[in-house]
């Protein structure tokens, strides 16, 4: 299920992702980072910055991307910050971040990570289509 919502992203490209501030405002920005790694869907952000702030205080996030036409992606899940070292080092090992030849390379503590947890996907188009995880 995770790889088939990753493959979905990743034809669509960049996508959106929603987070709320300390005083329950929405903010919506661009974002592009996802792996999987032992079955769970991750993404990421380099540090400081604002979502990193909002993710943190409060995981509940959607996710939107458009493809071609008229199918587009919802996710709606928690964001769970990885913050155990021993899977930290695990998930920026088995990133663009840690790539000597990544033109994104951060050191391991400029980078925040978050699994997607409680997730409804869907998939709107010619059918709409679920994923649970």
């Amino acid at each position: 299920m995770q790889q088939e919502v990753f493959d979905i992203l990743d034809k669509f490209g960049t996508y959106h992702i929603a987070s709320v501030d300390a005083d329950g405002k929405p903010h919506v920005r661009p974002f592009g980072s996802k792996m999987i790694l032992d079955g769970k869907f991750y993404i990421s952000c380099s540090l400081p910055k604002n979502v990193y702030n909002q993710l943190s205080a409060n995981g509940a996030t959607e996710i939107s991307a458009c493809g071609q036409g008229m199918e587009w992606l919802r996710i709606n899940a928690t964001a769970r910050e990885v913050t155990d070292p021993a899977e930290k080092q695990k998930v920026y090992d088995n990133s663009f971040y840690a790539a000597p030849e990544s033109r994104m390379k951060r050191e391991i503590d400029t980078v925040a990570f978050f699994e997607l947890t409680n997730v409804l996907a869907t998939l709107y188009g010619q059918e709409q289509k679920e994923y649970k995880w």
